[in-house]
């Protein structure tokens, strides 16, 4: 999707990083995009930061 990454970048930036961290999120299930487990854990650790139960995260990602 043409223009996703800097519209993400740009809220999070210039708005509040966790809105940003939350639209990544539905936009990498949503796409399923794949990553990896080591990636699954990163983002799964920066939500703690955020304060967000593991199954916000993790819900739906496409882990491979």
């Amino acid at each position: 999707m043409p223009g996703l990454v800097p519209a993400l970048e740009r809220v999070t930036d210039e708005t509040c990083a966790d809105v940003g961290f939350r639209l990544f999120l539905r936009a990498m299930k949503a796409y399923f995009v794949p990553i990896d487990e080591d990636r699954c854990d990163a983002f799964t650790a920066l939500g703690e930061r955020f304060g967000y139960p593991e199954f916000l995260v993790d819900d739906n990602l496409n882990v491979g």
